[in-house]
C-alpha cells in the first residue's frame, strides 16, 4: 500500500477509524480497510458467514474463495505496476455486515480503485447483511475513499441491474456509457429435461444431431468432467492454448485470457475446497478432446467463464453440442440458472433464455480522476469499443500484430478419425 494512506488507516481490518460523517452511519459502526493477504485470510469466516446473509445471492466474482485465490496469485509481490488489497470492510457491534471488495490499480500519474480481481471477476458487487441499511453504507464507504489522498478515481466495471450497487447508489456514481447485456438460462422454467428440449427450435436441434453425427465418424463422443488433478490442469491448459489462437485468428487479445499466470489461478481454485466450484467439462470423440468448458458453481448457479474447441474444428462447432450437454448437466444436479456474461455475443443467442443489463460507473476522486473519467471513460472508450467491435478480423490483425504469435498451433491435440 502506497505511504500516502495515513498511518492509521493502513493497520488493518481490525483497527477503529475516526467517525465518518454519513447520516444514518451509527456509532456501532466502523469501516476498516484490508490491505494484506494476511488481513484477507483473516476474513475468512466472517466473509462465508456475510455470504450467505447477504441482501441477495452473492456471485462468485465477489466471493471469498474466488477473491483469495486470485489474490495468492496476483497480490503477492509489491511494484508499480502489481494491484495492491484495498477491500473497505463494514463492522456493526464488531461483526462483519458490509463488504466492499476493491484494489487499487497503479497507472502513470493515476491511481484507481477497481474491484478486487479486475479484469478476471466479470461482475463486481458489494455484500450487506440483511436488515443493514447498503445505501448508507456505500455512501459511508464513498466517503471513506474521498479521504484516501492517493486515490484519484474508483472505476467499477459491469455492474449488473441487479446487483446492490445499482439498486441502492445508482445515482452516486457517474455512466461510463458502456452498456452490455449478460445472457443467461433460467432452469427454474423447466420442471423436466422433456421441457428444456421443448425450447430448442427444429433447426437446432437438427443442427446439433448433425454435430454428433460428425463427431461420430472421428470415434465414439463423450461427455465427462475432470476432478482437481493433473488430467483437469492439462484439458485446462490445452482450453486455453486453444482459445487464444481462435481469439488470435481474429485479431483479438484477451488480456485475461492470455495472462501468463491465468492457468495457475484456475489450478488453484480449482483445489479451493470452500463454495466455490470449479466445473471443467471435456468433449471427446474417441481418445481426442474436441472442446472444453470451464465453469464456476457458487449458491444457485454456474457461471460458463470459458468455452473453448479444437480450431481445427471450427467450421463443425463442437462447442454447441459440449453447451448443450453441460447446460443438462447443470438441470440435473439442480442449478437455477447457467449464467453465459458479457459480452453478449451472437452465438450465446440458442444457449440463453434472458438477459440482464449491466454498465460500467465511476467516481471521481481527484481533479486527474474528474479528467480521465469524463475525458477517456465515458468519451473516448466507449468509441474506441465500438470500432473494436466494427472492425473485421483482417483490420484488427493489422491493429494488433502480437496476436500473430499465437496463431501456429496452439498447443492442442489433432484429431485423428478412428
Amino acid at each position: 500500500m502506497s505511504s500516502a494512506i495515513p498511518t492509521a488507516l493502513a493497520r488493518g481490518a481490525t483497527e477503529k477509524l475516526q467517525p465518518i460523517a454519513v447520516a444514518g452511519l451509527s456509532a456501532s459502526c466502523r469501516l476498516s480497510i484490508v490491505s494484506s493477504l494476511e488481513q484477507l485470510r483473516s476474513l475468512q469466516q466472517e466473509w462465508l458467514t456475510l455470504e450467505k446473509t447477504n441482501q441477495i445471492e452473492t456471485t462468485v466474482f465477489s466471493s471469498f474463495g474466488w477473491c483469495l485465490s486470485w489474490s495468492e496469485v496476483y497480490a503477492t509481490t509489491d511494484g508499480p505496476r502489481q494491484p495492491s488489497l484495498h477491500l473497505i470492510a463494514g463492522y456493526d457491534n464488531e461483526r462483519l455486515v458490509f463488504l466492499f471488495p476493491l484494489m487499487l490499480a497503479r497507472y502513470p500519474g493515476l491511481k484507481v480503485l477497481t474491484w478486487l480481481t479486475d479484469p478476471f471477476g466479470q461482475y463486481g458487487d458489494v455484500l450487506c447483511a440483511k436488515g443493514q441499511n447498503a445505501k448508507v453504507w456505500i455512501n459511508a464507504a464513498a466517503s471513506f475513499i474521498s479521504r484516501l489522498k492517493d486515490i484519484d478515481l474508483v472505476y467499477l466495471r459491469h455492474i449488473r441491474e441487479d446487483s446492490i450497487v445499482a439498486r441502492e447508489a445508482g445515482e452516486l456514481f457517474i455512466d461510463a456509457r458502456v452498456p452490455e447485456e449478460a445472457p443467461y438460462l433460467d432452469f427454474t422454467q423447466f420442471k423436466s429435461e422433456e421441457d428444456y428440449d421443448a425450447r430448442y427450435t427444429s433447426v437446432q436441434r437438427k443442427r446439433r444431431k448433425k454435430i454428433r453425427k460428425e463427431l461420430e465418424k472421428l470415434g465414439e463422443v463423450t461427455f465427462s468432467t475432470h476432478s482437481p488433478g493433473v488430467a483437469a490442469d492439462e484439458a485446462m491448459r490445452l482450453a486455453l492454448a486453444e482459445k487464444n489462437a481462435w481469439l488470435a485468428e481474429r485479431g483479438r487479445m484477451n488480456r485475461v485470457l492470455n495472462c501468463p499466470r491465468h492457468l495457475q489461478f484456475l489450478k488453484a481454485l480449482s483445489r479451493n475446497a470452500g463454495p466455490v466450484q470449479l466445473v471443467l467439462s471435456e468433449l471427446k470423440a474417441g481418445d481426442s478432446p474436441v472442446s472444453w468448458e470451464i465453469g464456476f458453481r457458487h449458491g444457485t448457479k454456474h457461471y460458463g467463464y470459458i468455452t473453448s474447441h479444437l480450431n481445427s474444428l471450427t467450421d463443425l462447432s463442437p462447442g454447441r453440442l459440449h453447451m448443450d450437454l453441460s447446460q443438462r448437466k447443470c438441470l440435473a444436479d439442480g442449478m437455477a440458472a447457467f449464467d453465459l456474461m458479457v459480452p453478449n455475443d451472437a452465438h450465446k443467442e440458442s444457449w440463453s433464455s434472458a438477459k440482464a443489463m449491466t454498465n460500467d460507473v465511476f467516481l471521481p476522486v481527484s481533479i486527474n480522476g474528474r479528467i480521465i473519467g469524463h475525458l477517456y471513460l465515458r468519451t473516448l472508450r466507449p468509441l474506441l469499443r465500438s470500432l473494436y467491435y466494427w472492425l473485421e478480423p483482417k483490420a484488427l490483425r493489422w491493429f494488433n500484430p502480437a496476436s500473430y504469435r499465437f496463431r501456429a498451433g496452439a498447443t492442442g491435440p489433432q484429431v485423428q478419425s478412428g
